[in-house]
């Protein structure tokens, strides 16, 4: 597991470190490729849907990618659910 930290001396001076939570991508990829195949969807169609690459849908449901909030409403909407839906890991 990552963790981001944010550490400003002097205040005008940030360094962030990256946060990367391994468990929660997986169970995020896992509920993501689920409500995929429950619309019959492919790799392929939902990264036309979402304007990206099938490749890179892969490494979503994988858990391989922090992927962002953005990112995330955007497969939301081509999923046909609400982000909060979408991130409902049970």
């Amino acid at each position: 597991m990552h963790v981001l930290f944010i550490f400003c001396f002097p205040p005008v001076l940030c360094h962030v470190q990256y946060v990367k939570d391994e468990k929660l991508l997986k169970a995020l990829g896992k509920r993501i490729r689920e409500l995929r195949k429950k619309r019959n969807l492919t790799q392929v169609e939902l990264g036309v849907k979402c304007n990206n690459y099938a490749e890179q849908i892969g490494r979503i449901e994988r858990g391989e990618l922090n992927v962002t909030i953005s990112s995330l409403n955007i497969i939301a909407r081509a999923l046909q659910v609400s982000l909060s839906e979408l991130v409902t890991i049970e």
